[in-house]
């Protein structure tokens, strides 16, 4: 099981976070039992942010963090964007939400915003500060940043981020990759240097394909990826998503293959 660290928000964040209630609207918004700074919505009112930089959620983490809620509730609020129809978008804490759903609660406490351009921001600075953003997703928050002028260019965003430029630059070539080279990447969590520093080298997208094993080098046989296991530390992280796609002859073979794998394992002495 893998641990979850939890980080302090940046000054920067909470400066930006920090809600106006000036507003007389409270009660037409299905907001309700107002504590300090802090509203608990109705969680069937919450929806993910339409911007949202991460694309990739670890199931495993989310039942990890469900568990950490339903023992200690959820100690940092979620920050929620107003959008219509009563609802909020959920700019920074959609893990949270997730959790919380698993375990049946039906209101978490929320700080609100109402800037459409605040909350984007908000919600890039949250993913870069996490550890585990993939760099895939590092480097499109990064080029989003870059996109508003307050921000200054390169070295000036990497001042503000604490991050070397060296390291600024590595992950904005990552943002230029075609989309669907960055899908493969982050769907099938790979995070390898030399890997990703091998497809910023190709010149085209079937050259990236190939690189990646996912060429297709004849219509009749294309190549799949089904089952990836990858070791971060002392931990296995396993993509299987694609074998629900599978047919059940497919998935017979493919459980003869995995038990010849198991003897084999089995069959190595320490």
């Amino acid at each position: 099981m893998r641990k979850i660290n939890y980080k302090e928000p940046s000054k920067l964040l909470e400066k930006m976070a920090s809600p106006n209630f000036q507003t007389s609207s409270r009660t037409s918004l299905g907001m309700e039992n107002f504590v300090g700074e802090y509203y608990h919505i109705d969680i069937n009112k919450l929806i993910p942010f339409k911007n949202q930089a991460r694309k990739s959620f670890n199931e495993e983490e989310i039942k990890e963090l469900a568990s950490t809620i339903k023992e200690h509730g959820i100690r940092q609020p979620l920050t929620v964007l107003k959008v219509e129809e009563g609802n909020f978008e959920v700019v920074s804490g959609e893990r949270r939400l997730r959790a919380a759903k698993l375990i049946g609660l039906e209101k978490v406490p929320c700080i609100i915003i109402d800037n459409n351009e605040k909350a984007e921001e908000i919600a890039l600075i949250e993913n870069i500060q996490r550890s585990d953003l993939h760099p895939i997703e590092f480097g499109d928050s990064l080029k989003s940043l870059l996109a508003h002028a307050e921000w200054g260019d390169l070295s000036k965003l990497a001042e503000k981020l604490g991050k070397d430029k060296s390291t600024i630059s590595s992950h904005l070539g990552y943002s230029k990759l075609p989309e669907k080279i960055k899908n493969f990447l982050v769907d099938n969590n790979v995070r390898s240097r030399t890997i990703l520093r091998k497809v910023l080298k190709c010149n085209s997208l079937q050259e990236m394909e190939k690189a990646l094993g996912i060429a297709n080098f004849t219509p009749s046989s294309p190549i799949k990826s089904v089952l990836r296991i990858n070791m971060e530390s002392e931990d296995f992280l396993v993509q299987d998503r694609a074998i629900s796609k599978l047919s059940s002859q497919q998935r017979a073979k493919l459980k003869i293959c995995l038990q010849n794998l198991l003897i084999k394992i089995e069959s190595f002495k320490d």
